[in-house]
């Protein structure tokens, strides 16, 4: 049996989404995060909320991305080194998306 690769997930380097429940200090600790919604890079999985989510010890990745059009997507996956998310037309996008 031959081991299936892992591919690497690449980090959220930063996160200005502050009233996200997963945000904190501007880093993102979801495990993993999804990215689009098939036409806007927006983060999928924001939450706005007052309490705390997502695993202290962890900084985000990104899991998925629906961003077809992406020239850092393939085959709906992310390989960009890493991501920001941030503020886009007051809605919290991948500002690392970069249409292809």
């Amino acid at each position: 049996m031959t081991a299936t690769p892992v591919m690497h997930l690449p980090v959220i380097s930063e996160c200005a989404a502050e009233s996200c429940a997963y945000n904190h200090g501007h880093t993102c600790h979801a495990v993993a995060i999804t990215v689009g919604d098939a036409s806007t890079p927006v983060c999928d999985t924001f939450l706005d909320a007052d309490m705390e989510g997502g695993e202290p010890s962890v900084t985000g990745r990104v899991g998925a991305c629906k961003m077809a059009d992406c020239r850092h997507n393939t085959g709906l996956e992310c390989h960009a080194p890493s991501i920001t998310v941030g503020y886009e037309r007051e809605q919290v996008d991948c500002l690392t998306y970069a249409r292809a």
